[in-house]
């Protein structure tokens, strides 16, 4: 199995080559509805980070929705 090398909130980490970005944030204990995550530079929606599929050197900013203000 292949692997690729991601930046998450400025910590390499391993994943497989093909893996979608839900599976990583369930490897983190994160749900998918509670966090923004920002993939090179750009925002995404809920419906791109769902769709969307982690690729070599992809930086991400993952950051938890909190309740309240």
């Amino acid at each position: 199995m292949d692997s690729i090398t991601i930046i998450a909130n400025g910590q390499a980490r391993t994943v497989r080559a093909g893996c979608p970005l839900p599976e990583l944030l369930a490897g983190l204990r994160l749900a998918p509805e509670r966090v923004v995550v920002e993939r090179n530079g750009a925002a995404l929606t809920p419906a791109e980070a769902l769709a969307t599929i982690l690729t070599d050197g992809d930086k991400l900013e993952i950051v938890r929705l909190v309740p309240g203000g």
